[in-house]
């Protein structure tokens, strides 16, 4: 068997909580009725309890599947893809990989002098 390692009345303490944060942000009479009904649940029920936090933590798990998807996503889409296109239009270099081989190697000969500066900031 599995131990419980959520606090019910906690769990019913926050949920009241947020009904009166959502209240007090949106004016919405029926989230302090849903609010109040869950708190006083909590407090004289603890089978009522032990069945809102289940539901809480099953709600919490269902998201933790599909917010993390949507906020990756999002980030790509929105912030590393634009950053990607941009440096592709407007980069120097088009070609950094050499994906094209039209010569009989890949290896690209270098006559450079090496001295100490040149092993100092090697990135």
């Amino acid at each position: 068997m599995e131990k419980n390692t959520t606090n019910p009345i906690q769990t019913t303490l926050v949920i009241c909580v947020g009904c009166i944060i959502i209240y007090l942000l949106s004016g919405w009479q029926a989230v302090i009725y849903i609010g109040l009904s869950v708190g006083l649940a909590g407090i004289f029920s603890p089978y009522l309890s032990r069945k809102i936090d289940f539901v809480w933590m099953k709600l919490a798990w269902v998201l933790s599947l599909i917010i993390p998807n949507i906020i990756l996503s999002l980030i790509f889409y929105v912030l590393l893809f634009p950053v990607a296109a941009l440096a592709k239009i407007f980069g120097k270099n088009k070609n950094p990989l050499q994906l094209k081989n039209n010569t009989h190697t890949t290896y690209i000969e270098r006559n450079k002098e090496f001295d100490a500066a040149s092993f100092e900031q090697p990135w």
